[in-house]
């Protein structure tokens, strides 16, 4: 469920002279923040309403919300999570509001938020973990939307369990929990697809 990405290590932090620069009100050093977390926004949002329009919107009413509250960002903290905790409850929000549409599908549409998977000499091993990218997007999309949450924060956006529950303001033993049984419900889901006997 990771990224393909190869050994590179996740893109670190924006420097918190930007971040200073930004609560001050300086435009340029915003658009620096928002430049840096735009993919991981928009694949949040992308991932829980399964709509890359939605999406958009979403990532554009989180970057709104950034804007207004980042005086109350507190200064020395990482602004990662803090940032990914506000695109979390937009898309929270937004899913009360409707239900997803569409099912995401690897390499479906121009909106896609992922990066493609990396091409082969086999086209049949290529072929092979295409359909099997697809039905775990499937999968993923099946689960009820706090668990695909915490599966997109998890594997997706490589978030750390402390991120996660700083992200969300849950403790950190029911993000272990909950992340459990969305992944034993996974593997449920696909257990027949993968062949296992249950």
């Amino acid at each position: 469920m990771s990224r393909q990405k190869g050994n590179e290590a996740r893109v670190p932090d924006v420097a918190p002279e930007v971040v200073a620069a930004a609560r001050w009100g300086d435009e340029r050093a915003f658009a620096r923040i928002v430049e840096h977390y735009q993919r991981a926004v928009f694949a949040i949002a992308y991932r829980m309403t399964c709509d890359a329009a939605a999406a958009e919107d979403l990532a554009q009413e989180v970057f709104l919300r950034v804007w207004r509250k980042l005086e109350t960002f507190r200064p020395g903290e990482p602004l990662r999570p803090w940032l990914l905790r506000l695109a979390t409850n937009a898309c929270i929000n937004a899913l009360k509001k409707r239900r997803p549409v569409a099912v995401p599908m690897v390499g479906d549409g121009e909106g896609d938020a992922r990066e493609p998977v990396a091409p082969t000499p086999d086209a049949g091993e290529v072929a092979s973990r295409q359909e099997a990218a697809e039905h775990l997007e499937r999968a993923i999309a099946q689960l009820p939307d706090d668990y695909r949450l915490l599966v997109t924060l998890r594997h997706v956006e490589e978030m750390s369990y402390d991120e996660i529950a700083a992200a969300l303001n849950r403790p950190m033993g029911t993000v272990k929990v909950q992340l459990f049984r969305a992944r034993e419900r996974l593997r449920r889901m696909l257990s027949p697809i993968l062949g296992e006997g249950r």
